[in-house]
């Protein structure tokens, strides 16, 4: 009698054991909406797609800052990275660029940029997995005060990236490079007097108590990226390969849709909380988009002239992206 449920007990440790586990950094909080909608959903597509063969274990920026989370996952310390590429462009700036490029996961893929991207990273040894956009916008900012006259941020310090630098400059505003878990405090001690953001996580983040304004309009487009350790993808086989690389298309094709929805809802939210919209003039409003966009492509093609150069003349060969007059 105990032997079949020996047997049985056996077989399932042998499943148990052949499963490959892998550990994902992400340059999000582990309750951000981009961690949440994107590397989350990313993790339960690839566990239920492979039915338990892939697991996948996330490990916030609390355990690697989002500004040196690059290097582990090329040395293989953690397979998996979730991030935008405006935390490594200190290492390359073609993550960064893509943020100059409009949304349309097929035209990314169709015009050749998702593979040459792809070849690139792998000389950094890293796989690309999925380049999700974080909805079909892609900027704000949240800031103390009202916008008053032009330009908008005038003697503002504002929390950024390097996406955002030329933007903010552009401006009027003076940069400050800080990571988003420090952007709280930051406010609540008038070290900042806004930060520039996307479009989800405010809430998230509690930003509303220490701040009273979100901007109008929205501006520009942005991306965040899945990569794998090269030489973890290429040790997996081509049926967990295949899973892999299946659900990051997927998660490309659905996550503007997703956050484009998430981003209302919080708008409302915020709304009810206390916040205000806070609206650039005219003449501010009507350049933002040409602001972020150009100085992405500069901060790109500063940092990788060559690799960034070509993305360029690929988007704008296949109208991905306003041409330079």
């Amino acid at each position: 009698m105990n032997r079949p449920l020996t047997a049985i007990i056996l077989m399932l440790s042998a499943s148990q054991a052949m499963a490959t586990e892998l550990r994902m950094l992400t340059s999000y909080d582990q309750t951000s909406a981009y961690t949440r909608e994107v590397a989350q959903r990313y993790i339960e597509r690839v566990e239920e797609a492979s039915q338990g063969d892939l697991t996948i274990g996330l490990n916030g920026p609390d355990v690697v800052s989002p500004f040196e989370q690059l290097q582990p996952v090329s040395a293989g310390v953690f397979d998996l990275l979730y991030t935008h590429g405006a935390y490594h462009t200190n290492t390359t700036g073609v993550g960064a660029a893509m943020d100059a490029v409009f949304v349309g996961p097929d035209a990314t893929h169709e015009s050749g940029l998702w593979d040459y991207i792809d070849e690139h990273y792998n000389e950094l040894g890293l796989k690309l997995i999925a380049i999700p956009p974080l909805g079909s916008s892609g900027f704000q900012y949240v800031l103390k005060d009202p916008i008053e006259g032009t330009p908008g941020l005038e003697g503002r310090r504002i929390r950024g990236s390097a996406t955002y630098t030329s933007t903010t400059q552009g401006l009027g505003g003076t940069p400050v490079l800080m990571s988003g878990g420090d952007v709280y405090s930051s406010l609540d001690r008038g070290v900042i007097d806004g930060a520039a953001w996307g479009l989800n996580g405010v809430e998230d983040f509690g930003w509303d108590e220490v701040a009273g304004y979100f901007s109008k309009p929205t501006f520009g487009q942005t991306y965040t990226y899945l990569f794998m350790n090269l030489a973890a993808f290429n040790a997996l086989d081509e049926e967990e390969q295949a899973v892999l690389l299946e659900q990051g298309r997927e998660l490309e094709n659905e996550t503007a849709g997703i956050l484009d929805e998430l981003a209302l809802q919080e708008w409302e939210s915020l709304k009810e909380k206390g916040m205000q919209e806070t609206h650039f003039q005219p003449d501010d409003a009507e350049r933002l988009d040409a602001l972020v966009n150009e100085g992405i492509w500069q901060l790109g093609i500063d940092k990788s002239p060559e690799a960034v150069g070509t993305m360029r003349e690929i988007a704008e060969q296949n109208n991905m992206t306003a041409t330079s007059e």
